[in-house]
């Protein structure tokens, strides 16, 4: 088991072909490497205070709502007719773009990397502490410490897209907000019917206000779909870049 575990980790990240690796090795690629997380955490604070602030000053959300409405209400507000539509196109593009975010920060491949060689990890040192190893404990402990960077990478990923994602779901509810109580309040199109109830008001708060739960019944579901496929794509893609065959391939040709 430790010897395996000595093997995943000795292989390190990619291949000895891998262009990532040699892109990660060359002397040219470290100012870029050195420029652009100093970069990304500007941006990552910049908008998590944006989102925070939009959160405490009414004047600073109406104007990023009225700014969203602007873009917004001619495509997918439908003049108010629509509200369950209205609601459910903008949970599919929020969650869209909030998923794209999140697939641009993540190395999926990495990660799953790093999880398959801490499941080893673990399952190597349970054992160890089992039969009493205290050397081999020993052992493993210095094998940690050469994925630990894998582990904070992975840890502090989801971060990185969190503050974007934040401040644009507080711009879109913003917006629905005043879709709800200022659009749809002047047509008298506060009600809607859905499979639990024929009359349900869209501002009547049961925890959260109704129109806030029918869109994470409809946003949520679509965002993991999302996040799904982009993984897929980004596995099928490294696959054919390393030149493995996919299973569809190998069944097809036997």
């Amino acid at each position: 088991m430790n010897g395996s575990l000595r093997q995943r980790v000795a292989d390190g990240p990619e291949s000895p072909g891998d262009p990532e690796q040699e892109e990660r090795s060359s002397p040219r690629a470290k100012p870029a490497t050195a420029a652009g997380p100093s970069f990304s955490r500007f941006i990552m604070v910049f908008l998590f205070l944006l989102a925070f602030w939009t959160l405490v000053d009414p004047q600073l959300a109406e104007l990023f709502s009225a700014a969203a409405g602007a873009l917004l209400m001619p495509v997918i507000g439908f003049g108010g007719s629509l509200p369950v539509t209205t609601i459910l196109l903008a949970g599919m593009l929020t969650t869209t773009i909030s998923s794209l975010v999140r697939d641009y920060f993540t190395d999926w491949i990495r990660m799953a990397r790093t999880q398959k060689v801490m499941g080893a990890w673990r399952k190597a040192q349970m054992d160890a502490v089992r039969k009493g190893n205290t050397a081999e404990v020993d052992k493993l402990k210095e094998i940690q410490k050469t994925f630990q960077s894998d582990i904070a990478d992975m840890t502090f990923s989801p971060y990185k897209s969190m503050a974007l994602t934040m401040f644009l779901f507080i711009v879109i509810f913003s917006w629905l907000r005043a879709f709800v109580d200022v659009t749809l309040t002047n047509l008298g199109n506060q009600y809607i019917a859905v499979p639990w109830s024929s009359n349900v008001y869209l501002p009547s708060i049961y925890v959260f206000p109704s129109w806030v739960l029918l869109y994470s019944l409809l946003a949520l579901p679509f965002g993991q779909i999302v996040i799904r496929v982009l993984k897929f794509v980004r596995f099928r893609r490294r696959l054919q870049e390393l030149g493995v065959p996919l299973v569809a391939e190998a069944e097809g040709a036997a």
